[in-house]
């Protein structure tokens, strides 16, 4: 029984095997984009329908906020067309009150602002490296690999703690949920940022906006952090002073697109490994 359960997850190892575009790196995919659209959609529905009774939704004609509207629009379509996504889902873009520093896009087509970020982004061009870095995370399918990844290191320490003897099972379970916690979830979602990062300069250049403004958004983040960030290997996003040095290094080749917008995106772009 048990070679059969270790049988069948190398089967699907190797049979969801997918790459991710632009970087070509590869990736485990066990839920397809529609599944991962309906999970959104969900999501997105409940989230939303809370937002709108907190009265958080906010529309042209909120004073203050309401400005803000059509820049996030703006941006957010030219971000989206960028990547090549318009196609992909009828996508809807919401500005929400809220101090929260965050700004999010799903496989579903929505896309998330908080009110919170506006101040760091500053400007247009440094809304468009956080909606570049939300898009990427679509393009490249994170939320579904993140999910495959879950599900097998479920299975895997399932097994394995099966495998055990009877006394030491719940240690061995403990242990290497705490490893596939520290040792691949986390790393793995820390290089999720990272592409996230280094797609979304190119989708950022490629839709007009000077690429430049990646490190210093980055850098305006540290600052507002103050330090509080766990160490790195403890947290799902890389360091800021690791973003901000990434995004220095890819600059000068993501500046070509920036320059000549009508450049076609390579099939793999420049640095990637």
């Amino acid at each position: 029984m048990r070679r059969a359960v270790l049988a069948l997850l190398c089967a699907l190892l190797i049979a969801a095997c997918s790459q991710v575009a632009l970087t070509g790196r590869s990736q485990l995919l066990l839920v397809s984009d529609a599944q991962m659209a309906q999970l959104a959609k969900q999501s997105r529905a409940k989230f939303l329908q809370d937002a709108d009774k907190q009265q958080a939704l906010v529309t042209e004609s909120d004073g203050e906020s309401g400005k803000y509207l059509p820049m996030v629009q703006r941006v957010s379509t030219r971000i989206v067309q960028a990547a090549g996504l318009e196609k992909r889902a009828d996508w809807r873009v919401f500005l929400v009150r809220s101090k929260d520093v965050n700004a999010n896009a799903s496989a579903d087509g929505t896309i998330v602002v908080y009110t919170g970020i506006l101040p760091v982004a500053q400007s247009e061009a440094g809304l468009a490296v956080i909606l570049g870095h939300e898009v990427s995370h679509v393009v490249a399918r994170h939320s579904g690999e993140r999910l495959s990844q879950t599900l097998i290191a479920q299975n895997v320490t399932n097994v394995a703690a099966a495998v055990a003897s009877p006394a030491y099972q719940g240690v061995v379970g403990a242990a290497l949920g705490l490893g596939s916690q520290y040792g691949v979830l986390l790393p793995y979602s820390r290089a999720h940022e990272s592409e996230a990062d280094h797609l979304g300069i190119y989708f950022m250049a490629k839709a007009g906006y000077d690429p430049a403004e990646a490190p210093r958004l980055w850098e305006r983040m540290s600052a507002g952090s103050k330090g509080s960030a766990p160490p790195e290997f403890m947290s799902s996003h890389p360091s800021d002073a690791t973003r901000i040095a990434q995004l220095r290094a890819w600059l000068p080749d993501a500046r070509r697109y920036y320059d000549d917008q009508s450049l076609p995106l390579p099939a793999v772009i420049g640095g990637a490994r």
